[in-house]
């Protein structure tokens, strides 16, 4: 039984009583028996290419060590013929001639010979490394081959390897969109937050010059405000004079009055009090009189007029 064969259907000791145990482990289905004969069909099938390489090489080989014997005779047999053709180089210059000629075409083909053993050892040596490759590179499928088939064993969601791969197929495809859709999101976020920035920095210049131009207003209003307060001070100045010359105004009238009242008492013809002009030209009237009448007292006549009137 070949070695692939025994290592997929024999049981170890250890696991020989719990398959006693437990039989039904054992009732594989249709699909998995013919599976685990078209694997074990593929690895005959590899054993016979490797044996058909084998007995391939064994066979050039074996042409080889025939050519190779042959060869050996056929320089035995040139030694001979050149000791043979040195004894008679004198008498027969043409023998010597083709006998030379002769050596030098079998040196040729023993030289082509060689170079021909040379390449099929290089072919052995290819060969031998791509049999060491293919051995390698058999046994590391082996082992993901017998994951697969125990994978199989207690998976309800898989019946056969290919479901397997081709769920992995589609994981990868949805990890690479996945991944694909990160890179673009990171982007957009890099793209935002290059705007954000450029955003922010033109916000803080508006601020900078919304700022300095509160400033200026309020340096401005600051002006204003004492420019108001002098304004204010100087408007309640100005109310002030005119409501002192306002009293001084009405004091002014109140007196008139007083004078105008007096000369009215005199039974002089009286103006209307409302015609201030009137008023003050009828007491600069009456003022006149009582200036003359004063002036009047100290002459003779009415010194003499009073006199005789008080006695």
């Amino acid at each position: 039984m070949p070695q692939a064969q025994a290592f997929l259907t024999q049981l170890g000791n250890e696991n020989y009583e719990a398959a006693i145990e437990a039989p039904h482990a054992y009732d594989m289905t249709d699909s998995q028996s013919t599976l685990l004969l078209q694997k074990q069909k593929k690895m005959q099938d590899v054993q016979s290419e490797l044996l058909r390489k084998k007995r391939e090489f064994e066979q050039r080989m074996r042409k080889c060590n025939e050519k190779e014997k042959e060869l050996a005779e056929k320089q035995q047999k040139i030694r001979e013929s050149v000791v043979h053709f040195e004894k008679f180089v004198k008498e027969n210059d043409v023998k010597r001639a083709r006998a030379m000629k002769k050596e030098r075409d079998e040196i040729n083909a023993c030289k082509q010979k060689e170079q021909e053993i040379i390449a099929l050892r290089q072919e052995l040596q290819q060969q031998s490394e791509k049999k060491e490759q293919i051995t390698h590179t058999l046994n590391k499928l082996l082992v993901y081959d017998a994951y697969l088939e125990r994978l199989l064993e207690y998976s309800e969601d898989f019946h056969e390897v290919n479901d397997i791969l081709r769920r992995h197929a589609t994981l990868q495809a949805s990890n690479s969109d996945l991944g694909a859709s990160v890179e673009e999101g990171l982007k957009a976020a890099e793209e935002r937050r290059i705007e954000l920035n450029t955003y922010m920095k033109d916000a803080e210049k508006k601020m900078l010059l919304i700022t300095s131009k509160i400033a200026q207003y309020q340096q401005l209003s600051d002006q204003l405000r004492l420019e108001n307060e002098k304004l204010e001070q100087a408007q309640l100045y100005k109310e002030s004079q005119i409501m002192e010359k306002k009293r001084e105004q009405g004091e002014a009238k109140m007196a008139i009055h007083n004078i105008f009242s007096r000369c009215v008492t005199i039974g002089m013809s009286k103006p209307k009090e409302n015609e201030m002009k009137k008023v003050l030209d009828f007491i600069q009237q009456r003022m006149i009189d009582l200036g003359d009448i004063c002036r009047m007292k100290d002459h003779p006549e009415v010194r003499e007029y009073m006199k005789s009137h008080k006695g």
